[in-house]
């Protein structure tokens, strides 16, 4: 499992100070650059040999608000590796405690 860690700005929460729901897809975007980065496989690498990721679906379940400054920690696990498709599983934590989860495919 890999861990990206992360401190959360104020523009990424919304009018009740929690992190818009909109930014946890964002956070699950970095920490899977930055897990492709340390295979040695960064996103610019895998255009310049012409594939492209492609997003085919994205699932979050928000279990408890994370605000701003929280120190978070995305655990990603790769799920699936097959010739066409991939996906990854996300934990969102803060001190330990869960906060949300989610899950991404790609082709």
């Amino acid at each position: 499992m890999f861990c990206y860690k992360r401190r959360i700005q104020f523009y990424e929460t919304d009018a009740q100070g929690f992190l818009h729901h909109s930014n946890y897809f964002r956070l699950f975007e970095e920490a899977r650059g930055e897990f492709l980065r340390k295979l040695g496989l960064p996103y610019s690498a895998l255009r310049k040999e012409g594939y492209e990721v492609v997003l085919i679906d994205a699932y979050a379940k928000f279990l408890r608000p994370i605000l701003y400054d929280d120190l978070v920690e995305i655990l990603l696990n790769l799920e699936t590796l097959n010739k066409v498709k991939f996906s990854f599983s996300y934990i969102v934590k803060v001190n330990e405690e869960l906060k949300a989860k989610g899950k991404t495919s790609h082709c």
